[in-house]
């Protein structure tokens, strides 16, 4: 096996250097060669379309807010609809944090009340006691932690990934623009003159 590796890497290597000559710009001198001998390959100039030098493309949203805890994308990469392109941290808020907000909800609007009505000072200090204690027990509860995933709305090719590990996007940051793939060029490269 790997004397098939190192055959073929050698026969890579004599190929590309005997058509090296082929790719350098041509002198005077060396172009009225050619043209005296019509055995003599010419290159084919290739053109792309328009579209294709412009860096346009579709953006690619992230969809959901979160920070950005691995990256998947490069510059010129090709990818395919669906594929992942990012993975997103997102923080929910869990079950107790859930409770006390609400329960902070409600005794703000019992202070609310009882700063309405002429009530003791011993129910309204009580009130804010309360309502400071909830407020620190909220302060102290940890977020659940998820993980959201932005995938490729179509296949096509990354133009300017802008989303880095560590960023924080909102549901509208734009992670990258996706030009569309261009088709696959059957145009000879080299073509024989006789």
């Amino acid at each position: 096996m790997k004397k098939l590796v190192g055959l073929g890497l050698i026969l890579t290597v004599a190929a590309g250097s005997a058509m090296l000559p082929l790719w350098l710009p041509t002198t005077d001198a060396q172009a009225s060669s050619f043209s005296s001998t019509p055995a003599q390959f010419q290159l084919v100039a290739r053109t792309l379309p328009d579209s294709a030098t412009a860096v346009t493309g579709q953006p690619v949203l992230a969809g959901q807010a979160g920070r950005v805890h691995e990256v998947y994308i490069q510059e010129g990469q090709r990818v395919k609809q669906g594929q992942l392109l990012l993975k997103l941290l997102e923080r929910l808020p869990s079950v107790q944090q859930q409770q006390l907000q609400a329960r902070l909800h409600r005794q703000q609007r019992t202070l609310a009340a009882l700063q309405q009505q002429p009530a003791a000072a011993a129910e309204l200090a009580t009130a804010w006691q309360q309502l400071e204690d909830t407020r620190t027990r909220l302060a102290q509860c940890v977020p659940m932690l998820s993980f959201v995933y932005v995938t490729a709305p179509a296949a096509g090719i990354i133009r300017q990934p802008s989303a880095t590990l560590g960023d924080q996007l909102t549901a509208y940051s734009v992670v990258a623009l996706l030009a569309p793939e261009l088709p696959a060029d059957t145009t000879l490269l080299l073509t024989s003159v006789e």
